[in-house]
């Protein structure tokens, strides 16, 4: 079954589901993890939220009054790359959010190129289609994961990056993950025989060696239990090998944007190792070997973008927030699987923050109330329990935001509540207790979430 004939289910959405969207259980929504209950918030810590958190006015995406948002110079400014997470991919209010601050970033701070948690190929190729002059929107939707594209919440988004595609301050499309996520992974065979041939081999023969493999890979079947024979991988395995050494040597030099290949492949060989290696059937999160290797290369695809591919610009990274994390080691959890998933999972944020230190700023985001979906954007949305007191949205909601942003990163004169172990849910709304500048480096507040919505399909033309 073709990855798109799936819709929504593929491994990004599984691995972001099995993290414990903790709104399938009730566990996850109300039960802290430990036995220490946290203290009602009191004036003077509500009070000091009110002075230092900097309030948001609107969700209106199309508002172009930026004075609330401009004192976030001060902390997300100073950055290269701006990580936007998301607690699940199912949050509306989040996208609406997300998109404001994506066009103040560009327009106001210099940030031009947007990377999506999505294809490093689609969003490569939708990139070369917007240079060449086909509509920007269409080539966003065939590469960007549905989760996102199929919103309606999201829409704002692509019509604001359409817009500014075409601008004097153009903002250019980038992925990181090395799955294929879009429609236009149907170009990638075509476009690795033609890189083939550009490095010396024989493109048919080479095409002929991976052919089945490489179906299975794109098409998502491997989530289906649908492997193909031990000496088929075998050969894809040796073939991209070989690949991979022509383009790193003197044939290389004659392949068009070799750099790029030669990460793409790299990519490719550990994710399909990993996913051909993983048992569907069973819980993602008890595999401690081969859950962890997506986000790894999301990190080093993200640091490879920011060092090689744009060493000199300013990226806003879009991505869940169980990617954008760090030091997952140092969150405690009631859920056994989580932490011994913890001990071992360096998510893709961990993995950029390492290799690219403080040019990286990660936003978590944590609401009070509403409602939001699983991880994908079929089924009914989910109620989130009531936070427990003394929690940071509690705190947050006692304070009287809206929608506020506080930085974590630069704890001088933060009180100690703020820098002490304090529960919230950032991560797919599991209550968690954590010391949270340790986890991100910024953390949006919303009061109430309400869910993303499936984008009305358009009317279908009347037949003349």
């Amino acid at each position: 079954m073709p990855r798109q004939a799936v819709g929504f289910v593929g491994l990004a959405v599984l691995a972001i589901a099995a993290l414990a969207f903790a709104c399938a259980s009730p566990r996850g929504t109300s039960t802290p993890p430990s036995a220490t209950v946290e203290q009602p918030a009191t004036d003077r810590e509500t009070a000091w939220l009110r002075e230092h958190a900097i309030p948001l006015r609107t969700t209106v995406t199309a508002d172009d009054d930026f004075a609330d948002l401009e004192p976030l110079r001060e902390t997300l400014g100073r950055a290269r790359i701006v990580v936007l997470g998301e607690g699940s991919h199912g949050e509306g209010t989040t996208f609406t959010v997300k998109t404001r601050l994506v066009r103040f970033l560009h327009q106001r701070l210099g940030y031009d190129v947007l990377a999506f948690e999505s294809g490093f190929y689609e969003c490569w190729k939708a990139q070369q289609r917007i240079a060449a002059g086909e509509d920007a929107a269409t080539a966003f939707r065939g590469a960007v994961f549905k989760v996102w594209t199929a919103s309606r919440q999201v829409q704002p988004l692509i019509d604001d990056f359409a817009k500014a595609a075409r601008s004097p301050h153009p903002l250019e499309l980038t992925g990181f993950d090395p799955q294929f996520t879009g429609s236009l992974s149907a170009s990638f065979a075509d476009d690795l025989k033609r890189t083939a041939d550009a490095a010396g081999m024989s493109g048919e023969a080479f095409m002929a060696r991976i052919a089945a493999p490489l179906a299975n890979l794109t098409d998502g079947n491997y989530e289906l239990g649908e492997l193909p024979e031990p000496a088929a991988r075998a050969d894809f395995f040796a073939a991209l090998s070989e690949l991979d050494t022509r383009l790193r040597g003197p044939a290389g030099e004659r392949v068009p944007e070799r750099d790029f290949w030669v990460r793409l492949l790299t990519g490719l060989r550990e994710l399909t190792v990993s996913s051909w290696a993983t048992d569907w059937k069973a819980p993602l999160l008890e595999d401690v070997v081969n859950y962890p290797v997506r986000d790894r290369v999301m990190g080093e695809h993200l640091a490879w973008l920011a060092r090689e591919k744009y060493p000199r610009r300013k990226i806003i990274a879009w991505m869940a927030s169980a990617h954008a994390a760090r030091n997952l080691d140092r969150i405690g959890t009631s859920r056994p699987d989580l932490a011994r998933i913890y001990k071992v999972w360096q998510p893709a944020g961990a993995v950029a923050h390492a290799l690219l230190g403080d040019e990286v700023y990660t936003v978590g985001v944590v609401a009070h109330h509403g409602r939001h979906k699983f991880a994908i954007l079929q089924g009914e949305p989910k109620e989130l329990a009531p936070p427990a007191a003394g929690s940071l949205e509690d705190r947050f909601h006692r304070a009287g935001f809206e929608f506020a942003f506080l930085d974590l990163r630069h704890t001088r004169g933060q009180p100690r509540w703020l820098l002490g172990p304090l529960l919230a849910r950032p991560l797919g709304y599991e209550v968690l207790r954590a010391r949270w500048h340790q986890v991100f480096d910024g953390m949006l507040f919303i009061d109430a979430m309400e869910p993303s919505e499936k984008v009305a399909k358009p009317a279908a033309t009347p037949t003349p």
